[in-house]
């Protein structure tokens, strides 16, 4: 086995010769090429020398400008449900729009412009714990009804019904 020593060390491992070699260059290097060239427009680089430092002459430090970066890839979110959860979204919005509906037909809104003054929340009938509650809220905000009672109490049982279903 033979042992070559050229710019560094030099160490036999079985049949094989393993060298740590390393090299100075007095040319400029590929990184000031790339930096006269702009094509880096987030980072800078700074070039530190190895006087006055412990790293290695040629290190390179990168400075990011994380806030031009955030402005320029600003994205929006968008979520993504399971099936599961999409069929119980497009129920509840199917109950909230048939809720919306009667309650435009209890105050007698001819056109679209016509609006009721009904605060009745699906989100409250659901929130109350018994049957008897829901009754109660959905009686004290039902305003000025044009339709007869019979009508109210069916409305009410619709809703007590479609509500259990969520």
């Amino acid at each position: 086995m033979s042992k070559a020593k050229v710019n560094g060390k030099s160490r036999s491992v079985g049949f094989h010769t393993v060298m740590a070699t390393y090299t100075t260059a007095t040319y400029p290097s590929q990184m000031d090429n790339f930096r006269s060239n702009g094509q880096s427009p987030n980072c800078e680089t700074k070039r530190q020398t190895s006087s006055g430092s412990d790293s290695p002459r040629g290190h390179v430090g990168f400075t990011h400008h994380r806030d031009e970066e955030k402005e320029k890839r600003q994205k929006y979110l968008t979520a993504r449900y399971g099936q599961h959860q999409m069929t119980l979204i497009r129920k509840r919005l199917a109950v909230e729009d048939w809720l919306y509906e009667k309650l435009r037909t209890l105050h007698d809104c001819k056109i679209d412009t016509d609006d009721h003054d009904c605060e009745l929340d699906l989100e409250e009938v659901l929130n109350l714990d018994t049957d008897q509650e829901r009754i109660k809220y959905i009686q004290e905000e039902l305003k000025n009804p044009k339709l007869s009672q019979d009508d109210i109490n069916v409305f009410i049982e619709e809703l007590l019904q479609k509500a259990s279903t969520l």
